[in-house]
């Protein structure tokens, strides 16, 4: 008997979004330095917190599908 392929689960809606429509045009150009992918808001303050105001990351939404703003 052959052993059943088990397949990994689907991503969720937000991540299947970025890695179908996002990811391609994204690394064609380079990955800016704003960017910083599928990160929690929480590690976002963590890596704005030391910098100087008006320093921004862009983010990959944890609550919908889309981009988030994160700013100091």
């Amino acid at each position: 008997m052959t052993e059943a392929r088990k397949l990994p689960p689907p991503l969720p809606p937000r991540l299947d979004w970025f890695v179908h429509t996002q990811v391609g045009p994204l690394a064609q150009c380079g990955i800016p330095e704003w960017f910083h992918g599928s990160i929690s808001r929480e590690a976002a303050e963590n890596l704005l917190e030391s910098q100087p105001p008006g320093t921004f990351l862009i983010r990959v939404s944890h609550s919908h599908v889309g981009y988030t703003l994160s700013y100091k």
